[in-house]
C-alpha cells in the first residue's frame, strides 16, 4: 500500500472516532502514589461501629435462615442507634469504624431528596474551585437536560463534572451516598488523610440482597469512595443508577467482597485512578455499559519494556458478570488481574482500550486475563431493546432490574475478548467458547484518537499481547462449542503471538495474512497498512442509541445477531465481511465520518 493510501486509511480511522464517546463528565484524575494496601476485613465486633437498620429491618431479620448471619443480624439490632446510612458515615469519629447494615431497603430519601445549597445549587457561576471545560473526560453535560433547562430558567446549574473540592462540600449533588478522604483538597496530595480512611460497610445479612440500597435514578451514583484509602465494602447489593451504582475514584487500598451491582444505566462496578485494589466474588448483571470497570488502573508498569508484569494494581477474582454489554471493560485498564470469573451472556465477555482522550495511562498496557470462563457472549441488547425502542422510554420507565439493557457504547455483539489498542495484555489459560461472532479481537487504535499527535507514537498500540494455553471452543467439561472464529486480528502491532492454545475438531480458525512468529521468537513483525482491516467496522462507532439516525449505524455489522456457529469451518461466518476494499470506500466514508463530527458538534453547540 502506498503512503498516500495508508495516510487516507489512518484519516479514515481518525475521524470515524474522534465523535465524542457517550460517557459522563469526570474531573481529571491522577494516580495514587501507591504507599497504600489492601484492607483486611475488621470482624463483627468492632469496638468503632455503627449499626444501622430499617423500618422493615426487624421482619427481615426474623425472616433469615437460622444461623450466623441471623445471630449477628439479632444481636446487632439491638444496637441500632441509625435509620440511614449516610448518617452513620457522617458520624464517623475514628479511622477504621465498622457500619454494619441491617437486612432492609434503603433509599436513603434524606439525602435523594435533599434541597441544595444555594452554593450547590449554582456551581457553574459560583464554584471558588471550578473546572474548565477542556480538562473534563466525557462529554454528557448533565444526568437530565430536561432538569437541567428547567433549573437553569431558574439560575441552577447542575454540572457533572466537579473537582474534588466541590464534590466534598455538595456531597450529594450527585451522590447518593459519599465517602470523602481527603480533607485537604487544596494541597498536592491525594492521600486519604481524615477521620474517614478504612471505613469498613458491611451488611449483615446472609447474601448480598438482602440488604439493598436502591438508588432510583434519584443520583449519578448510588455510593462513591473518592480518596478513601483503606475502604472496604462487603454483602451489599446497589442499584438504580445512571452512572454507577458503586463509584471507587483516586483510592489507594480498596476491596469490594460479596457485593451486587445491577440495573444501572451504565456501569455496575467502576474504579478509576486506583491502586491496591481488590474486587471478589460479586455479581454484576443489567448494566448498559460493563459489570466490572477497572479504568485507568494505576500505571505502574507504564516503563516496564518486558511482558511480565512487575506488580497489579487491581485484582479481580471469583465474580459473575452477565446480562450486561459487556462483562468487564475499561479505557487504560492498566496493570489490571482478572481471574477466575465468569462472563458470559453478555454482548462482549471482556474488553480493554486506548480509545477515549483525558483518562491518565493511556495508551493501555499489562492486564492479565486468565483462568475465566468466557463464554456465551452472544446477548444482542442493540436489537432487542434499542431497536424496538424501549431504551428510549424515560430511564425509570424501561425495567432495568428485569432484563432491559440499553448499551451505552457499540461493541461487536458475540466476542468473548476484545483488545482495541493495547499492549503487553495476556490472555492465558482461560476457556473461551461459544461466542458466535470472534472468541478473540484485536484491533489497533491511532494515538491521534487519545489526542496525542506526536508522530512516533501512531503505531504505539496493539504490540506485544499474548494469547496462550487458552481452551478455545471448548467447554470446561470438553464438550465442543465453537466460536465463529477463534482469533480475529486487523495484522497490526508488533510481539503479538498467539500459541499453545487449545481447539476443537476444526482445528483453529483465524484471519491471519501472516501467521506470526511463536511468543519466543518475538512474535509479530510490522505489516505497513494492514489495519485495513478495520476500515470494515468504521460506521459502528457512530453508534448513540439517542438519536435515531445513529442508533443502529448503516452498515455496521456488529450489532447484528452472529450466526451460531457449527462445529465445521464452512459453517462459520465469512470473515471476507470484515476485509472490505477500504480504498475504494475511503472518499464515502471519509465524508461520513466528517459529517457526522460536524453534525454532533453543532448539536453540541
Amino acid at each position: 500500500m502506498s503512503r498516500r493510501a495508508l495516510a487516507l486509511v489512518v484519516l479514515m480511522l481518525s475521524v470515524a472516532w474522534a465523535a465524542p464517546a457517550a460517557a459522563h463528565e469526570e474531573r481529571p484524575a491522577q494516580f495514587p502514589d501507591g504507599t497504600g494496601h489492601r484492607p483486611h476485613f475488621l470482624g463483627w465486633d468492632n469496638t468503632r461501629q455503627r449499626v444501622v437498620c430499617h423500618g422493615d429491618s426487624a421482619a427481615a431479620v426474623a425472616a433469615l435462615p437460622a444461623g450466623a448471619a441471623k445471630q449477628r443480624s439479632e444481636r446487632l439490632l439491638r444496637a441500632c442507634r441509625f435509620h440511614s446510612i449516610q448518617d452513620a458515615v457522617t458520624s464517623i469519629r475514628h479511622r477504621r469504624t465498622s457500619i454494619y447494615v441491617l437486612p432492609g431497603v434503603y433509599h436513603e430519601s434524606k439525602y435523594a431528596d435533599a434541597k441544595r445549597s444555594y452554593y450547590c445549587s449554582h456551581l457553574k457561576t459560583e464554584s471558588t474551585s471550578p473546572l474548565l471545560s477542556s480538562e473534563y473526560i466525557g462529554s454528557i453535560s448533565s444526568p437530565d437536560p430536561g432538569a437541567e433547562k428547567e433549573a437553569a430558567a431558574s439560575g441552577e446549574t447542575n454540572p457533572i463534572a466537579l473537582s474534588y473540592a466541590d464534590q466534598r462540600t455538595c456531597a450529594h449533588n450527585l451522590n447518593l451516598i459519599a465517602l470523602f478522604g481527603d480533607r485537604t483538597p487544596n494541597d498536592d496530595s491525594i492521600r486519604c488523610n481524615s477521620r474517614f480512611c478504612g471505613t469498613q460497610l458491611i451488611g449483615t445479612g446472609a447474601k448480598p440482597t438482602d440488604v439493598i440500597v436502591d438508588n432510583r435514578f434519584t443520583k449519578l451514583n448510588a455510593i462513591r469512595a473518592d480518596r478513601m484509602g483503606g475502604f472496604y465494602l462487603s454483602n451489599m447489593t446497589f442499584q438504580q443508577s445512571e452512572f454507577n451504582s458503586i463509584y471507587v475514584m483516586e483510592t489507594d487500598g480498596f476491596v469490594l467482597d460479596r457485593v451486587v451491582a445491577r440495573g444501572n444505566d451504565e456501569y455496575g462496578v467502576l474504579a478509576f485512578a486506583s491502586d491496591h485494589g481488590l474486587i471478589q466474588d460479586s455479581e454484576a448483571y443489567y448494566n448498559g455499559d460493563s459489570g466490572f470497570y477497572p479504568g485507568s488502573g494505576s500505571d505502574l508498569n507504564a516503563d516496564n519494556p518486558d511482558f511480565k508484569a512487575t506488580r497489579y494494581a487491581i485484582e479481580i477474582r471469583g465474580n459473575s458478570s452477565h446480562h450486561n454489554t459487556l462483562g468487564y471493560s475499561g479505557t487504560a485498564g492498566n496493570s489490571i488481574w482478572a481471574h477466575d470469573n465468569q462472563f458470559f451472556d453478555n454482548a462482549t465477555g471482556i474488553a480493554t482500550d486506548s480509545l477515549f482522550p483525558g483518562h491518565p495511562g493511556l495508551p493501555q498496557d499489562h492486564a492479565r486475563w486468565s483462568h475465566n470462563d468466557i463464554h456465551s457472549n452472544n446477548s444482542n441488547w442493540y436489537a432487542r431493546f434499542v431497536d424496538t425502542g424501549v431504551c428510549a422510554e424515560p430511564m425509570e420507565d424501561r425495567d432495568y432490574l428485569h432484563g432491559t439493557v440499553c448499551p451505552v457504547v457499540p461493541t461487536p455483539v458475540g466476542t468473548g475478548v476484545l483488545i482495541a489498542g493495547g499492549n503487553f495484555d495476556s490472555t492465558d489459560h482461560n476457556w473461551i467458547y461459544d461466542n458466535w461472532r470472534y472468541g478473540t479481537m484485536q484491533f489497533w487504535v491511532p494515538a491521534v484518537l487519545r489526542d496525542d499527535y506526536d508522530p512516533s507514537h501512531l503505531y504505539d498500540t496493539s504490540n506485544d499481547n499474548h494469547t496462550f494455553e487458552n481452551q478455545m471452543g471448548i467447554d470446561p467439561h470438553g464438550a465442543e462449542r465453537p466460536n465463529g472464529m477463534d482469533h480475529w486480528w486487523d495484522d497490526q502491532g508488533t510481539g503479538n503471538c498467539w500459541e499453545d492454545n487449545h481447539y476443537g475438531s476444526a482445528g483453529q480458525t483465524d484471519n491471519f495474512t501472516v501467521d506470526p512468529a511463536s511468543c519466543a521468537d518475538g512474535g509479530s513483525v510490522f505489516l505497513p497498512g494492514a489495519a485495513v482491516k478495520d476500515a470494515g467496522f468504521l460506521s459502528c462507532s457512530q453508534y448513540d442509541r439517542n438519536d435515531p439516525t445513529w442508533n443502529h449505524p448503516a452498515g455496521c455489522t456488529w450489532f447484528d445477531d452472529p450466526a451460531r456457529p457449527g462445529a465445521r469451518p464452512a459453517d462459520r461466518p465469512d470473515s471476507s465481511a470484515v476485509l472490505v476494499a477500504p480504498l475504494a470506500l475511503t472518499g464515502a466514508a471519509l465524508a461520513l465520518g466528517i459529517g457526522v463530527v460536524r453534525r454532533r458538534w453543532t448539536r453540541a453547540a
